[in-house]
Order: C-alpha cells, then structure tokens, then sequence
C-alpha cells in the first residue's frame, strides 16, 4: 500500500487540512456533508451480511414494484409516488433503512471528533444524531427541520433531506429536489452561508451520486464563483475524463483509491479508504505555535567513560558543544516569544545546554565563531529563564559584547548580550560588578545607533537600581529617559510611574498599551508574541481599573490560558515556590525526631541541591519583563509574594531590603516587623547600616516635597511612603551613632512642625522616630539636643488634639543649664501649655518632671508651674487634674508641700468598697511606693484595712465574654491588687499582723489569682513569723523553679527583699539555688535573674564561691547570646538584649570592685561598647 503523502490529490487533502483545523484567518474553517456512503461503510448490526442501501439498491426496488427498466432512482421514486402515494414511497424507505437496527460505529465518532464547523447530510438515518451523544469535545446541536436552525448553535448536524419518523417530507423525487429551494428555503440559505464561508468536503458519495450531482449543480449555478473549493472525497477510482468534469464544477477530488486497491470487495474499500482520509486530517492536525518545546540535546544513552571525558577532555566537549548550535538556534528562531516563557519551557531550557555544562577549558577550545554563537545562545537561554549568571560566564560574554570588536555575532546580538550582562550585575559582589555594568553602560551608550532599543533597556535598568536604592530623584530623571516606544515599554514605565506615585500618567500609559495590543491581536490573531503582551496588558489593566467605579469589573477571559499566555499561572507559580521554598527553609531549622528514642537527624546539615529558579529572580524576571508593579496604589498586585520573599534566608540584604519597603504600605506592614525586627536590626552590617540611613533620609526628603504638592493622589501616597520610610529609618536609628542620632532625632523635630504631616496615619512613626533615636544617643550627651526635645510640638500646639499617639519626647538628663534666651523662652512656652485641672496638661508635665527633679528650672519658673496647677490664690482642699497619676503632685513644686502631701495620702490612701478597685488608684498606690523620691506608703491601720479588702477580692472567672475583653480587664485589675498588696500595703503592716492567719489569706489570694507579684510579699511575713519561714521558703524556692519568666524574676526580687531586712541559712541555700540557675544559661527570666544578682553583688551578700561561678558563666552566657544566634521570631529575641546589658553590667561592677580583673570580663566589656544595641552600649552608663 502506498503512502498517502504520495497521492497526486495529497496537496489537496492538505488543504482541506488546513481549512479544518483554521491555520489561516481568511475563512472560518471547513465543513463537511455526509453522503449514504459514509453510513454504509461505517455502521454496523447484528447481521454482519446486512448493508445499508445506497441509491442503486433503492433503484432496483422501486424498478421490482413498478416493473420498470428505467435506473435513474429520482425519475423512479417520482413514478412510485405518483403511482402509490407519497406514504407509501416513505414506508418503503423505512423498511430498507430500518434505521433502529443500526448503530453508529467508531467511524461515526472519529468524524465527528474532528472540528468540523458544520456537518451536513444527505442521509434519512439518525446515525450521526446518535453518534454525537456520546461525543463531549465539540458539542453538536441537531437541526432536524428548518425552524430548528435559529435556536440551534454551531457546530450543527443538519439533515438537509429529512429524517425518518421525525420529518413529515422526505427529499428523494424529481420533484421533491425541483421545488427544494422554495420549499426548504432556510436550509438553501444556510448551506449557501456554509458554502460561502468554509471550504466543503463531500464524504460518502460517488461521482454518480444523485444527491452530490443536485448539490454541485445548484452550487455551480447559484453560488458561482463565491463558494469554496468543494472536496470529494474516497476511493473514487477517477478515470481522466471523470477528474477533469469533476474540476470544471469546481469540484477537488481526493482520490484514495490507490491506498485500498489490496481489498477486492467494494464495501470495504470505500471502509478502508474513509478510515485513512480521518487519520489523514489527524495526523495533519498543526502543532500550534504555544506547544513549543526545545529540542532535547541531552544523549540518550552514554557511557561512564564518555561522561567523564566530556568533563575532562575540554576538545571533546567542545566538539559536543558546536554539534549542538544548530539544533539551539533552531530553538531560539521558532521560540514563539512569550512575553514570560511558561515555565515548563523555562525549566526546559535551564537544563539545555548542560550535556556537557560549557565551562572556560570547553569555550576556550572552540573556534572563535562558534564560541561567539554558543555565547549569544547562552545568553539567550538566560534572558528567557531569568537564571543569573556565575562570575567566569560574566567575563566569557564580556569578550563578544563590544560591537567595537567584530565577532561572529551581529551588531544587534552584540548589545543583546551587553544589556544581560548589565541585568546580571544586580546578582554579583560590588567590585566586579560595578566594573561590569561601567563598561556594558558605555557599550550600549556608544551601541544605540545599531540598535535603538539599547538605550531604553539602559535607561530601564538605571531606573530599576534607582528604585531598589530608593533613589526617587535618580528615579525620575531615568523614567525620563524611556520613550513610549510600543506597549511593553508603556507597561514598564507605567510600573515605574507607580512607585512614585504617579499612578494617574502611569493609568493613561497601561490604558494606551492595552488598546495598541487589542489592535495588533485583531489584526494578527495567530501571533503568540501579541497575544501574551495582550494578557499581561489586560491583567494589570484590570488591576488599575478595579476601584473605578464607572469600570465593570469582569472576570478575565479564559482564552490566554490555551496559548500558555494566563499571568494567574505565572503568579501562581511564583506563589507555589515562594511557599516550597519556605517550608524547606523552616524544616532545615528543625530537627526530625527518630522512632528510635535517644536519635534524631538535624536538617540544618542536609544539603541540597536544585535546579529551579530562585524566587527572588523568578519575581524580579517576570516583574521587570512586564512592567507589572508590586502595587498599583491601593491594589496588590505581587506585594504578597514579594514580602513573603523577604523572609528567604539566602538572598542578600540589599533586595530584602528593597522588597520589604516597597511592598509595605504602612508602618504597622507585618513585612516591615519581620525584616526590620531588633535582632535583624542588630544583626545587619554596619555598611547595611550606612546604606538604610542615608537613602531612607533622602527618601523622606523626596516624599516630603510630593506631600506638599497640592496632587491629592500622590499626596496620599506620599503619606503611604512617609509612614513606611520614617518607621524604617526609626528601627535603623538603634545602630546609629550618637551623632547620627542626633541627626535623626532633629529630623523627628522637624516632621513635628510640618502642618502637612500632622496626619494621624504619621503620628505612631514619628512617635517611634524621636523614641528609638533618643535612645541611642547615651544620658551624657541628651543635653545636646535638650531643646529640639522640647521645641517638639506639645499635642495642644496642633490640630490633631485628641490623638494619643503623638509623641511626647522627653529628656531625662537635661545637664546643666546654660544662658539661652531660646531654651528660656521655650520652657515658658510650655510651662503656659498647663491649664488649671485639665488632663491636656500631662504632656507638658511630663517633659518638665525630670528639669524639676535634676534643678534644672529657674526659681520664677517653678513658682510659675505652682501657680499654673495649683492657682494664684489655691485652696488646698482637693487636688488638680493633670492627666497624670496622682502621687506626682508631690514632686511638682506647690505653695505648701505639706498640705499637699495631706490631700495625696488621703487620696491614695482612704478609699474604700468599689472605690479601692479603680485601676488608675491602684495604679496610683503601687506607683507611689516605688517612686525614688516619694516612697509613700500608708499608715500601719490603713495598710491593716487595705490587707483586708484587697485579700478578700477575686476576679470574677465566670464572665460571659466570648472577645475575652472583660476577662483581659479582670486578670490586669487582679495584678494591680497583687502588686499595690505587694509594694505597699504588707510592707507597711505591724508585725503583729503579719501572722499566719493573714498569711493564710494572702496565700489564698496568691494561688487564685496567679499574680506573681504577691511573691514580694512573702518575705514579709516570714521576717515577722519565724513559723511561715518554711512556707515562704518554699513559695520562693518554687518561683525560681517555674517556666514563666515573670513568676521567676518576682521569686528572685522576693529573695533579694527577704535578704536586704535579714540573713539566715534558708536564704544563703536560696542564694546558692539563684547562682546555680543563672549558671543553667536559661534564657527564660535570665534577665531578671542577673539584675537581682547583681544587686547582691553590690550589697555584698554573695559567697566568694558565687561570685567564682558568676565570674565563670557571665562570658558564656554572654557569647551564647549573640544576636545571630536568636531566632527573631523566638520568645528569646524579646529579652536578649536585656539578658546581655545585665551580663555587661554585672561584669562592669565586679571590675570596678578591683577584687577579680578578669581577662573575659574585660573582652564583655569592650564587645559592649560596640554592640548593636543601645541598652548593651550603654548599658556600663546607665542605672537600671
């Protein structure tokens, strides 16, 4: 049997081919109509001798009935009516069909599967019908009658001749076909619309064929020459004379008769022939354009040793190498140009070239034109995956992108491989890479005469570091340079547009793009490289529009995904190895237990190796390719992924940086608390430092001048940027210098007095900018900015009155004071900012309280504050509100101290019932006891009767509060009692009533409300009871033993109180049990535990043998609380630092008692001095 593809009529078949499956746009396919032949050939029953009739069976039974020699079967069907009657011409048809009998066969199925736009047919039976039931992919529609045809949709089988038991006429008599156009006039019009809009294949008829010679006839007569080719198909057996009639109707014949002439029964030929022509049109199908895939170059079966001689032997290599350019470029040239490679190609292609890996030896043994070739196809593969380049590659490419040195490459790919060198140096170390990108600059400076788009991918580049910089001035000046040459330059800029704000030009750009694509895809609905521009337009489009409330949001149309062209997918992938890649990261952080008790394996040594992409150049490829920004105001676009990016370990600071800030939009963004946590603050570079400072200033300076301007959409961004820059540069300022502290806190100074800032989503950042400054700048030199802190607007000094998180800076150590009529004039401003009984007043107090307490203020402005609270002429029977707690009144000056010492006391001290249980009393009374100059404490009957009523409350534990508001309320109101029985009231009771009865009492109070506050107390009680010295003994001894961290510190402050009033064996073992604790180097309550130490420390209450084992752990806790040894999001990044000033602190004194110059103590001490931290820094200056 003969191959198809050499029959005579195989051009034709292709043609048809391509008509069917709609290679080309100048028509809307093919269609095809099924003669009696098909059926014959293709159904089947349960009498394998049985067939179904065909024109000439019908002939020889109307000629038997009317005993006629006439063969023609119209002018016999015609007599047969005329002589029997029309039903009875219909039930003889019937009979010889007997169509329930049959059943479509795979034949029926396999034509039908084919997308054929129409399928019409000649045919009475119902097989086609039946056939296209159990066919899901196209859907048919049945047109059984003519007024069928309007509710119907294409595709459709039309029964343009009737069906039997369904149709009242059947088309077979002369006169039947002469009056079929007035007849059946909506099926003459609809097969002339198919004729006219579709190339017409006839399957299942004969040259002789009554119905093919009435259809051909009356196309040639009304259509002309408007119809299409018509094809016939089968195994026809033309003769010469028979081809060329057929041709002159216009008729195509496919001929297949050459392919069946194996089988000598009619029938089965005509089976044969039908079955190739449908494989034919199969196996024709095109691949389309987006099922492209790169040619396999890996060998497919090699030996040991011809892999190890091909990473060995660097001439073989490179004979493997060149044999593999032409099948490369082969691959580049049909690429279909995705915008963003799908990416199964793109993993296809980041293991192409790697049978061998090209390396220096391999290229170094190639011939210069080959090496040049294989060169730009590495850098080809690298633009489309997004891979960055290693280092030796970097320096290979740098040898062929200088168009003026001629190479095998064009001028064009010269640049091409320039402008991806210059992307790759945002991947290398500094020094290489500044070298790299001043010289591919220059080339593609001097290049943009041979290729123009040189300079907008220089500009665009430029614009990109300036914006992962923060260099919004830089920013500007770049996006200037880059012209809206075509859409995906317009996407792009747009983008940029966008990070500054300017999201209104940036809308007009994407809205232009978007159009100009829609254009070029109606005009060129084939090309890949439109359609996937197209949809990454459409999807941002959508974005931009999606708060716009003339604009209906729709949802995004289905046809991008066929080509492989759908964003979702591309994002979704990113988000797919964002999260894989952080599971991976979290399991490597952890151990994984094995069954067998005693082992387990630690995946922080599992290596691994993997060949995808990383997520950060996966997001910053598809990003930068499309123009698609990471926000587009107040839409997300890839801010998710971008900031879950952001908590990769592997990626280096400068772009977590960079992600981290632009995808934040706030500065209470979780992104900004992750990245920009006090131990990664503490534990970035010093150059990381610099950087942060410097261009989160200069980024504050830029969004400042755009909140000034009167534009409502960028000043609103600008609000957006000032919150996330100023909140930023707030956590860096802890590794500032106290110089650049200063600077910093000047800054928050100046923000203060800007009316355009005084917006409330400003006020918790700026708070945090004077805050976290301040307190890097040590207690010796805040006299320096003493009068920025108080030049610092007061609350009542602007609009924004009610807003409690305005900040309030306040200098605690004001130095001495100097002659300066601007201090003195801003202090009288402040001290006029106090209103008689108003809580307004707080802010003022509080930054005048530590002048009064360090003499700071003249005599006339202490009279003036006295005057300010009390009045010109006071009655002291009441005291003022100043918004502060009470006891304070008796450190601010008053006309009699006395008198007012009488009212506060009354005040803290006399309440009863409900009164007592106020929060802000309580708080009051606590504070009052504690507070370094005023150590108020009540008589011993009011501290009798405050035991009383506070031991006898509980909090209320079965409050309906499903949001745990009221149970929050009742556990604080149940610390504060713990803490005012604790500080002030059994300090202050008669021995003779720290007995064991109202022990008991406090005990039960102590167990039910679980305030580990009430454990001060305790010593109380076994001071004045040597019989509650074992109780209290072993409350303590429990507290020092107990996982939460508070309830250990206050344990550890209960021994320190029970040690500063007596000395006794039971408190030395509990003083042994303390150092041994702090030598367990636990973290928890660790804090705690060395403050209370070093506090015996001093007072010398420690053995020598103590102080041995403090000497010995310090170092070691010390070291083992490096600040990259943290977890940032561990309960041991909360107090490390704490845990570390205290071990300098204890370190500090027990040098500076001259007994133990220890050489680690030292090395603690001077690591301190240059630790990240303001509170270690400082922590040898100050007092806690």
């Amino acid at each position: 049997m003969r191959n198809i593809s050499s029959l005579p009529d195989y051009t034709a078949l292709k043609k048809l081919a391509s008509a069917l499956w709609q290679q080309e746009t100048s028509y809307h396919g093919a269609a095809v109509m099924v003669g009696a032949g098909f059926s014959r050939s293709a159904a089947s029953t349960g009498d394998a001798t049985k067939k179904l009739p065909l024109w000439n069976h019908f002939s020889r039974a109307l000629a038997a009935e009317l005993d006629s020699n006439s063969t023609d079967p119209l002018r016999l069907a015609e007599e047969y009516c005329a002589y029997f009657g029309k039903q009875a011409l219909h039930d003889l048809i019937k009979k010889e069909i007997n169509d329930t009998a049959w059943a479509p066969g795979e034949l029926h199925k396999s034509l039908l599967e084919l997308p054929w736009s129409e399928v019409l047919t000649t045919n009475w039976d119902t097989l086609l019908e039946r056939a296209s039931a159990e066919i899901h992919q196209p859907i048919y529609n049945v047109v059984s009658k003519q007024e069928d045809l309007s509710s119907a949709r294409s595709p459709r089988i039309v029964k343009l001749h009737g069906t039997i038991d369904i149709a009242k006429d059947l088309t077979f008599t002369q006169e039947d076909y002469r009056k079929y156009p007035q007849q059946h006039a909506a099926f003459v019009n609809f097969s002339r619309q198919v004729f006219i809009e579709n190339e017409l294949c006839l399957l299942g008829f004969s040259g002789d064929d009554p119905n093919f010679l009435q259809w051909a006839g009356w196309v040639r007569d009304h259509l002309a020459t408007h119809s299409r080719r018509i094809y016939l198909v089968g195994a026809l057996g033309l003769n010469a004379a028979k081809r060329k009639y057929l041709e002159s109707i216009n008729v195509a014949p496919i001929d297949l008769d050459d392919l069946v002439t194996d089988y000598d029964e009619h029938d089965i030929r005509h089976l044969e022939a039908t079955k190739i022509f449908i494989q034919a049109l199969q196996d024709l199908k095109p691949k389309q354009i987006w099922e492209w895939n790169p040619t396999q170059l890996h060998r497919k079966t090699t030996t040991g040793e011809e892999t190890t001689k091909a990473y060995q032997d660097a001439n073989y290599a490179a004979k493997l190498l060149e044999d593999k350019l032409p099948h490369l470029e082969k691959d580049r040239l049909s690429y279909p140009d995705w915008l963003v490679c799908p990416y199964r190609q793109r993993f296809q292609l980041q293991t192409h070239i790697t049978d061998p890996w090209p390396t220096p030896k391999s290229l170094s043994a190639m011939a210069g034109t080959s090496r040049a070739k294989l060169l730009y196809e590495i850098t080809w593969h690298h633009q489309v995956t997004f891979e960055a380049m290693p280092s030796w590659l970097a320096n290979e490419l740098l040898t062929v992108c200088d168009t003026d040195i001629p190479c095998a490459l064009s001028k064009k790919q010269q640049l091409e491989v320039a402008i991806l060198l210059l992307k790759n140096t945002r991947w290398m170390d500094s020094p290489a890479s500044e070298n790299i990108a001043q010289t591919t600059s220059y080339i593609l400076e001097k290049g943009k005469k041979y290729w123009p788009e040189s300079s907008n991918e220089l500009a665009y580049h430029n614009a990109i570091v300036a914006r992962d910089r923060f260099d919004y001035y830089a920013l500007e000046k770049c996006i200037e340079k880059i012209p809206n040459s075509n859409p995906i330059w317009k996407l792009r800029k747009s983008s940029l547009l966008a990070e500054l704000g300017q999201v209104d030009s940036g809308k007009i750009l994407v809205e232009e793009a978007y159009k100009e694509l829609l254009t070029q895809h109606r005009n060129d609905r084939n090309s890949i490289h439109v359609l996937s521009r197209l949809a990454w337009a459409h999807w941002i489009i959508r974005g931009v529009e999606l708060h716009s409330s003339d604009k209906e949001f729709k949802a995004f149309p289905s046809n991008y995904r066929d080509a492989k062209c759908d964003p979702w997918d591309h994002i979704e992938h990113i988000r797919e190895r964002i999260s894989s890649a952080l599971n991976k990261q979290q399991k490597q952080q952890e151990i994984e237990p094995s069954f067998e008790p005693g082992r387990y394996k630690d995946n922080a040594n599992t290596v691994t190796f993997s060949n995808e992409l990383h997520p950060l150049l996966l997001l910053d490829g598809i990003s930068s390719t499309v123009g698609m920004p990471l926000r587009w105001s107040s839409v997300n676009f890839l801010v998710d992924q971008a900031s879950r990016i952001a908590e990769l370990e592997g990626i280096d600071n400068f772009h977590r940086f960079a992600l981290a800030i632009r995808s934040a939009n706030s500065d209470t963004s979780e992104v900004l608390k992750r990245v920009f946590s006090r131990i990664h603050i503490a534990c970035i570079s010093d150059s990381d430092v610099t950087f942060l400072l410097k261009q989160c200033m200069e980024a504050i300076k830029y969004w400042l001048a755009k909140r000034a301007e009167n534009s409502a959409d960028v000043g609103r961004i600008a609000i957006d940027r000032l919150q996330v820059f100023i909140e930023v540069l707030a956590r860096v300022s802890v590794r500032a210098t106290p110089e650049q502290a200063k600077q910093i806190f000047h800054l928050a100074v100046s923000l203060s007095k800007k009316p355009e800032l005084h917006h409330f989503w400003l006020f918790d950042a700026v708070k945090h900018l004077s805050k976290f400054s301040l307190k890097s700048i040590p207690e010796s030199q805040q006299q320096d900015i003493l009068l920025d802190a108080l030049s610092y607007p007061l609350q009542t000094e602007i609009s924004a009155r009610d807003c409690k998180e305005w900040a309030n800076p306040v200098v605690k150590h004001p130095g001495e004071r100097k002659q300066d009529s601007i201090l003195d004039r801003r202090i009288d401003e402040i001290i006029d900012h106090i209103l008689p009984c108003a809580p307004q007043s707080a802010p003022a107090l509080l930054r005048l309280l530590p002048l009064i307490e360090k003499n700071f203020l003249k005599i006339e402005e202490l009279n003036k504050i006295s005057q300010k609270i009390w009045g010109g002429e006071p009655v002291l029977n009441s005291l003022p509100e100043t918004g502060l707690l009470k006891y304070v009144l008796l450190e601010i000056p008053s006309p009699d101290p006395g008198a007012v010492k009488t009212l506060v006391r009354r005040y803290l001290f006399e309440a009863n019932g409900k009164n007592l249980l106020i929060p802000e009393l309580l708080t009051d009374i606590a504070n009052a006891a504690q507070a370094e100059n005023i150590k108020e404490f009540p008589s011993a009957d009011q501290a009798v009767d405050y035991f009383e009523q506070l031991v006898a409350w509980r909090p209320n534990r079965e409050i309906n509060d499903t949001l745990g508001f009221t149970q929050n309320e009742e556990h604080r109101l149940a610390e504060l009692v713990g803490e005012v029985l604790a500080r002030s009231v059994v300090p202050a009771m008669p021995p003779e009533r720290l007995n064991e009865e109202n022990f008991q009492k406090f005990y039960a109070y102590h167990s039910e409300s679980g305030t580990p506050e009430t454990l001060i107390a305790l010593p109380h009680f076994a001071i004045a009871n040597d019989a509650l010295i074992e109780p209290v003994e072993r409350l303590i001894r429990q507290g020092l033993q107990s996982d939460d961290p508070n309830k250990l510190a206050y344990a550890s402050y209960a021994l320190l109180t029970w040690r500063d009033q007596k000395e006794s064996p039971v408190i030395d073992r509990l003083i042994v049990r303390l150092v041994y604790l702090i030598g367990a180097n636990r973290m928890s309550g660790l804090s705690g535990l060395l403050w209370t130490t070093n506090q015996m420390y001093c007072k010398e209450y420690l053995s020598d043998e103590s102080i041995v084992s403090l000497i010995e752990i310090l170092p070691v806790i010390f070291d083992s609380t490096g600040y990259e040894k943290i977890s940032p999001s561990g309960r041991e990044s909360v107090s490390v630092s704490f845990v570390r000033a205290a071990c300098v602190r204890l370190a500090s004194d027990i040098i500076k008692n001259g007994e133990h110059q220890n050489e680690e103590l030292l090395r603690i001490l001077e690591e301190a001095k240059k630790d990240a931290l303001p509170e270690v820094r400082f922590a040898q200056m100050t007092n806690v």
